[in-house]
């Protein structure tokens, strides 16, 4: 199982952005230099109070600190862009990586992104599945000629091609069983994010399943968490809790799901800790990694260790133990 670190470029509105692409650069080399495999970089838009970075800038600018690590999008929200242009960016940052690049694109959810960018929602199935088609022959096809219901393209080109051969993998984040089936067909693999447990291991039969009715061979999983590693779990808890659960309540603002719902747990925060974060001492976190590692057998765990509000230097320090305590342990 591989490592991956899901860098945030999302900032509470009071913080200074002055000296943030330092930071960035910063936990991208101490990633490389504890031992993560890759790092990763998500994508929102028109945030309101909060700060988002631009993903291509940020993927750009980390590309030249990632040394031998795979550099991802979690995730490029496909249905708003272009196809020919994520293809050209996608070659290009493999290219400046050295064929390491990773693309890995979802559907969005926020109607004020579909809003912004002037795309239906309802439209957004057949963009993703086309665009992720143009994208792939325009990696691996001289000139691309395609007639689809969103996208047409005419003796298309693009210069330079990846490195990769025969192309960069593409990963779909999906989280119902229609996207994962989706994901199963269309993409060499599948990243999923905002579910519990007992979820994210039906869906990984599901795209497998998919994959074998479609009689397509291989394939790969991972899956996004949100870790926080202290000395002690106690630490862990009183630096990361007051943040990551303002980072869910602005989800479930988002319409994205009901997660901050206690159910049976007693309170949100429990609920949370147990069918999705991996939060406490290494050892703690360890463990709870464990069951990803033989229950669900994933070929890559992303964490994201940053919620807006966090101070960088505990981030740095969580980053440092899960690469120096955690990743060993699976290696």
């Amino acid at each position: 199982m591989k490592f991956g670190l899901l860098l945030v470029s999302q900032y509470d509105e009071s913080r200074p952005m002055r000296g943030i692409s330092d930071e960035l650069a910063a936990q991208t080399e101490l990633a490389r230099d504890v031992g993560f495999d890759g790092v990763t970089v998500g994508e929102h838009h028109v945030t309101d109070s909060d700060q988002y970075l631009l993903n291509e800038a940020v993927v750009a600018h980390v590309a030249e600190h990632v040394g031998e690590m795979d550099l991802w999008t979690t995730l490029c929200l496909l249905p708003y862009h272009n196809p020919v242009r994520i293809a050209e960016f996608g070659a290009t940052i493999d290219v400046l990586t050295g064929g390491r690049f990773r693309l890995g694109v979802g559907l969005g959810y926020r109607q004020a992104e579909y809003d912004a960018f002037g795309v239906s929602k309802a439209d957004a199935p057949g963009r993703l599945i086309e665009g992720v088609e143009i994208i792939k022959r325009l990696w691996t096809q001289e000139s691309v000629t395609y007639h689809g219901k969103h996208f047409t393209l005419e003796d298309v080109s693009i210069r330079p091609q990846p490195l990769q051969d025969p192309r960069p993998p593409i990963w779909v984040g999906a989280s119902n069983e229609s996207s994962v089936r989706r994901a199963g067909r269309i993409a060499d693999g599948f990243i999923g994010a905002h579910v519990p447990f007992n979820l994210a291991r039906r869906q990984v039969d599901d795209f497998y399943d998919e994959r074998g009715v479609e009689g397509i061979a291989g394939g790969e999983v991972g899956f996004i968490r949100e870790a926080f590693v202290a000395a002690t779990e106690e630490r862990a808890e009183r630096t990361v809790r007051g943040p990551l659960m303002d980072k869910y309540e602005s989800y479930s603002d988002w319409g994205q799901d009901d997660a901050i719902e206690a159910d049976d747990f007693g309170s949100p925060w429990e609920k949370l800790r147990h069918e999705r974060f991996l939060v406490g001492s290494p050892d703690d976190v360890v463990a709870d990694i464990e069951r990803y590692r033989e229950e669900l057998d994933l070929d890559y765990l992303v964490v994201r260790t940053q919620f807006p509000g966090n101070d960088f230097e505990d981030v740095r320090e969580s980053i440092r133990l899960f690469g120096e305590e955690v990743i060993p342990a699976f290696r």
